[in-house]
């Protein structure tokens, strides 16, 4: 007579089963972990190898788009926002020193110096694949030696990282724009951000803005929907009703003993000049018939640039003359800079193939910086 089973002996086999089932489970979780892993190293190393960039040459591989450029108050130091990563030159371009970019799982799209410390410095990155890095701001306060990750807190999920710039202050001052979300401030590197467009300001298209050395609450801001002030940091902006169109460019000379600053805002309307707190007036007899696309202008306004199309124009009278500098056979240009210690000194960026362009002699003469 066999005695009747336990409910122990009756549950045994089904524990095992359920036992043996989850550890099938987190077999294939851990399988397809260690694959994603192996995914992500793999092309980590055939992006680096097929790049092709040869050490010394940051934007000598054709597949290496080149993003920005730009040049910090420290004499010698450029930097190159890429496809892949930043480099940096502290001997105005002649060596790059880095065998890779730094941040290099991302694009650097944009750049910003403070003008207080050049040490500070701020970025704006893409990942370059879904499977590593991370989209939005990276913040340095030692040059670039070490990073740090602070985007604005609750970004929609449809923001993207479109531009950041610096304006004075010791502790990190920098504005950024993101697409659908607007700009945003801080005032400390990066610890805390604060918005200061809203509504319709905020989805404003391929913006640009003014930061008033004197008076950072002074904004000038641009892009499709025209040209708009802000005198308390973007609590309240007017629109600048003197200035019609889209803007295309928006920069100023610096502030000079006893004088206001010029400030040039370029939109498809036309080239509009005026002074700090007096009248606006568009600028005649343009030297193309179309209005620029690009502007540069020195500190003390010896010297100002304007990219028409392809063609590089100079005036030594804040707009009243031209002469016709250069004829770039390319029209993918992403940048073009003034070192802000030099007025003859420029360099001009194009996109892909990525390629730096220099003149020293106030763009009379050119030569290739970096490829």
């Amino acid at each position: 007579m066999s005695l009747p089973s336990s409910p122990v002996s009756q549950a045994a086999p089904a524990e095992r089963k359920r036992g043996a089932s989850s550890s099938w489970r987190w077999k294939i979780v851990f399988l397809f972990g260690l694959l994603a892993l192996v995914a992500a190293i793999v092309w980590q190393v055939a992006n680096r190898q097929q790049n092709g960039m040869i050490p010394g040459r940051p934007l000598s591989s054709p597949q290496t788009h080149l993003h920005t450029v730009v040049i910090s108050p420290r004499p010698g130091v450029v930097y190159l926002g890429t496809h892949y990563g930043l480099f940096t030159s502290t001997d105005g371009g002649h060596t790059w020193p880095q065998s890779q970019g730094v941040l290099n799982t991302n694009m650097i799209t944009s750049i910003a110096v403070s003008p207080s410390n050049p040490d500070l410095l701020a970025v704006l990155a893409v990942p370059t694949s879904g499977l590593s890095g991370r989209m939005g701001i990276y913040v340095s306060a030692d040059a670039g030696q070490n990073w740090r990750f602070t985007p604005p807190a609750h970004l929609p999920a449809s923001a993207f990282p479109y531009s950041i710039q610096a304006a004075p202050g010791a502790r990190g001052h920098f504005y950024a724009f993101f697409t659908y979300a607007g700009w945003f401030e801080t005032q400390d590197l990066g610890q805390h951000w604060s918005a200061i467009t809203a509504g319709s300001l905020a989805s404003i298209q391929t913006p640009s803005l003014l930061i008033d050395p004197a008076n950072p609450a002074h904004l000038l801001m641009g892009g499709d929907q025209g040209l708009f002030e802000t005198r308390d940091d973007g609590r309240n902006w007017q629109k600048v009703a003197a200035v019609q169109g889209y803007v295309r460019a928006l920069v100023a000379t610096g502030p000079r003993a006893g004088q206001p600053r010029v400030i040039f805002c370029a939109t498809d309307q036309g080239l509009y000049r005026w002074q700090e707190g007096q009248e606006i007036t568009q600028i005649g007899h343009l030297p193309a018939p179309d209005p620029p696309l690009r502007l540069a202008v020195s500190a003390d306004g010896s010297a100002l640039y304007a990219l028409f199309r392809s063609d590089l124009w100079f005036s030594p009278d804040l707009g009243t003359t031209w002469m016709r500098r250069e004829h770039f056979a390319r029209g993918d240009m992403v940048a073009l800079v003034l070192d802000p210690t030099n007025p003859g000194h420029l360099l001009a960026g194009f996109y892909s193939p990525g390629l730096v362009m220099s003149s020293s002699d106030g763009a009379v003469s050119w030569r290739v910086l970096t490829d």
